[in-house]
């Protein structure tokens, strides 16, 4: 488990990364400004949470020790 930042996961765009708070339609229904992609809310909004918690999890597999000569 990691834990990652929700903010603007609800306004941003799973497909094309716009982010509008226009995005979010109504409480069940996301349509992007940007690109059209027309979508469940909550669907594009745990898209983004899953991107986000992959990255945090990529970034801590990452060594950050420094190379012995």
């Amino acid at each position: 488990m990691v834990l990652v930042d929700p903010a603007y996961t609800s306004q941003l765009c799973a497909a094309c990364g716009h982010v509008d708070k226009r995005n979010r339609v109504d409480q069940g229904l996301f349509i992007c400004r940007g690109c059209g992609v027309v979508a469940h809310a909550d669907r594009n909004a745990s898209h983004n949470i899953a991107t986000r918690g992959e990255s945090v999890w990529n970034a801590g597999r990452e060594s950050r020790v420094p190379a012995t000569p």
